[in-house]
């Protein structure tokens, strides 16, 4: 009879007590694991049932037991080095986002995933008004004379300076308001598990690691913003414990409340305009 196993919500599969008892002598499967089989009334961690559907054939069983979360490899940095915990982070959270937003703890701080976010948002927006000079040297007279006056004003120092001062203040609130408008759609939708402040991490994380997508040219924002949609359903889903149903709901719940509100406001105003012209006597299109 096979036994199912689960680990942080994932499945791992199902394997003969044979693979079991191998797997959790070698540390493949951890005690912490969650074990079900055929005729259980409830998942239970493996650790206490294992002699039970697994029994031992023979040999010492070393024991796992899952690590405790220690945070993102960022918050280590004193450590490990800025840049190597910089790699790292960027590293994890783009390539195993479930396994390591498992591993975030909800809790550790604003200040670190903060300055993770800023600083990377700081690096992609500069990188987006250089790419955009560098359209505009290639071809200077595109775009109307507004959008040819804009892009100079861009290329100058002064203005550049002052992106690197304002950008990052902008990016800081950002995060904020981002992060409370997630948290408010994981209530409205029961999917607030934990505290604002693990929504908080996650938006940081999500946003910092895909900010280095727009260092690419042509394509780099928009291979950002959906990635970044991707991972924070992906990490809201592992830190909070729910679905990543409800999470891809919860995620999309702003946009569509943003774009039910604007349709609502082009509606009354088409609504107010024609019963001004009405009212004023003037003949409207049947």
């Amino acid at each position: 009879m096979n036994i199912h196993l689960n680990r942080a919500g994932q499945s791992l599969g199902q394997f003969t007590p044979t693979e079991v008892r191998d797997g959790y002598r070698s540390g493949r499967f951890l005690a912490g694991d969650l074990a079900w089989r055929d005729g259980m009334a409830m998942w239970k961690p493996l650790g206490e049932v294992i002699d039970e559907l697994a029994p031992d054939a023979g040999g010492e069983v070393i024991v796992e037991v899952a690590p405790t979360p220690t945070g993102m490899p960022w918050e280590h940095r004193s450590q490990k080095g800025f840049v190597n915990s910089l790699v790292e982070t960027i590293r994890d959270v783009l390539f195993e986002p479930a396994r390591t937003f498992a591993a975030m703890p909800p809790a550790g701080g604003l200040g670190a995933p903060l300055f993770f976010f800023v600083l990377m948002g700081t690096l992609g927006g500069l990188a987006g008004i250089f790419y955009q000079n560098v359209l505009h040297s290639i071809s200077p007279a595109a775009g109307t004379p507004e959008q040819q006056a804009i892009a100079k004003m861009m290329a100058s120092t002064m203005a550049i300076g002052g992106m690197i001062m304002v950008l990052p203040l902008l990016l800081a609130a950002g995060a904020f308001i981002s992060a409370g408008l997630l948290h408010l759609a994981l209530m409205l939708t029961g999917g607030a598990k934990k505290s604002f402040e693990a929504t908080f991490r996650v938006a940081c994380y999500a946003g910092g690691s895909t900010a280095v997508l727009q260092l690419l040219p042509v394509f780099g924002a928009i291979l950002a913003s959906v990635w970044n949609l991707a991972l924070v359903v992906i990490g809201l889903s592992q830190v909070h414990g729910i679905s990543r149903g409800r999470a891809c709901i919860a995620v999309l719940l702003p946009s569509l409340v943003c774009c039910g509100l604007v349709l609502f406001a082009l509606i009354f105003l088409a609504a107010a305009v024609g019963g001004a012209m009405h009212s004023l006597g003037v003949p409207t299109a049947n």
